[in-house]
């Protein structure tokens, strides 16, 4: 016996079960409209990206900061996270700064004292419940 799915068996079985997808696009979004109204004030951007990630999961990201410039490293989450932290450590992996927000939108601000290779972590502390992955934004901005 042959079986033929329509796209309305496929909905039914993954989007319409509550199946949750990163959105990236969203997170995207975000990013890009605090990257805009930053130039008004001045910041210019370092570097950009989007990533996927699972409860608890994170990222790690290398970049250099030059002293003298001030930098803002900022994170977006979609919707299905609660919760998405972001650190920064030195080139030693010691821990120089930490956002203290408990949202998807933290913001930590930093001037490096010395030119140096730097590492941004972005952690997902606590997706939205009942979502399996998320998708996250995260800029350096300086000035």
């Amino acid at each position: 016996m042959k079986t033929s799915f329509g796209k309305w068996a496929v909905c039914a079985s993954l989007l319409c079960a509550g199946v949750a997808f990163a959105d990236e696009k969203e997170a995207d979004d975000c990013l890009r409209s605090k990257i805009w109204s930053g130039y008004d004030e001045g910041w210019a951007v370092r570097t950009a990206t989007t990533t996927t990630l699972k409860a608890e999961e994170h990222r790690v990201y290398l970049v250099t900061l030059y002293e003298g410039n001030e930098y803002k490293i900022s994170v977006c989450g979609d919707k299905n996270i609660a919760n998405v932290d972001v650190v920064l450590h030195n080139a030693n992996g010691d821990e120089l700064k930490r956002d203290e927000s408990t949202d998807r939108e933290p913001i930590i601000i930093y001037t490096p004292s010395e030119t140096d290779t730097y590492y941004v972590a972005v952690y997902a502390a606590q997706l939205a419940e009942g979502k399996s992955e998320s998708g996250v934004a995260m800029a350096v901005t300086y000035r």
